[in-house]
């Protein structure tokens, strides 16, 4: 996809609503400004409902790990187990995914990155293990607090400036985060999906206008779904593997049969 946009010079923006919130710059400055000191970790999961595991890392890790890669720059390896059942996934595992994903397999999927600026990301889904509210988010941990997030134009985004991180025993208390700043009021209204929408189509006519990329580009979904990739290559290979990675099919085609 990335060589036919190139050849024919065309401009695809990819649906990753929350890398348009207005919200995310928010949470950059935070950083930025070291209000939860130094980055540590970043942990995400997805919905966890019937589609969790490896159908859940397809259809909504794609989204968890845009944004570990917004906040953790480039993933340069990973180590990851494929489970069914408690089993490590083998041949007679892999089935036709939902919505065109192609082979798939796994009920549990457990992730770890090493990213670029120094910060280990994982990322874990198990099927039927859904929670209400929603644990679908990204969590970053930093040495003087926390920012939890979820998905979303206007994401609900809140944080801890907790060194400890249990507020339970230091009473701290978790504040909201708006594209304002902490504790205050959200100028913006929330139109949810629609706005998330009307942002993209509007920041991907603008990036045809000045010839630039757009802000959720082929190049950056490309990343995302190559930390997709890269979990299942791991369990084909029981080993970490770096990215970019050198297997560019997809791992479950060549899976080995367990001993």
């Amino acid at each position: 996809m990335v060589r036919a946009c190139e050849e024919k010079h065309v401009k695809l923006a990819i649906a990753h609503q929350t890398r348009y919130s207005p919200r995310i710059k928010t949470v950059q400055d935070l950083i930025k400004t070291g209000k939860i000191g130094r980055l540590l970790e970043l942990r995400g999961r997805g919905k966890e409902d019937r589609r969790g595991g490896g159908e859940d890392l397809w259809v909504l890790g794609t989204h968890i790990f845009d944004l570990i890669r917004i906040f953790g720059g480039e993933a340069r390896s990973c180590f990851a187990k494929v489970t069914q059942g408690g089993r490590p996934v083998g041949p007679g595992d892999i089935k036709e995914g939902n919505e065109g994903i192609g082979p798939l397999a796994g009920d549990g999927i457990e992730a770890s990155f090493e990213m670029e600026g120094g910060s280990t990301a994982f990322f874990s889904s198990h099927r039927n293990m859904a929670a209400r509210p929603s644990r679908f988010g990204l969590s970053l941990f930093g040495s003087k607090g926390i920012i939890k997030m979820h998905t979303g134009y206007l994401p609900d985004v809140h944080i801890l400036e907790d060194p400890s991180w249990e507020p339970g025993r230091t009473g701290s208390a978790w504040k909201a985060v708006s594209s304002a700043g902490v504790a205050r009021p959200e100028p913006l209204k929330d139109t949810g999906l629609h706005g998330g929408n009307l942002a993209i189509v509007a920041d991907l006519m603008e990036s045809i206008e000045q010839d630039r990329q757009p802000l959720g580009s082929i190049y950056q979904a490309r990343g995302a779904t190559e930390m997709i990739a890269a979990v299942f290559e791991s369990h084909r290979l029981r080993a970490p593997v770096a990215l970019p990675l050198k297997n560019r099919d997809n791992p479950l085609r060549s899976l080995p049969k367990q001993n």
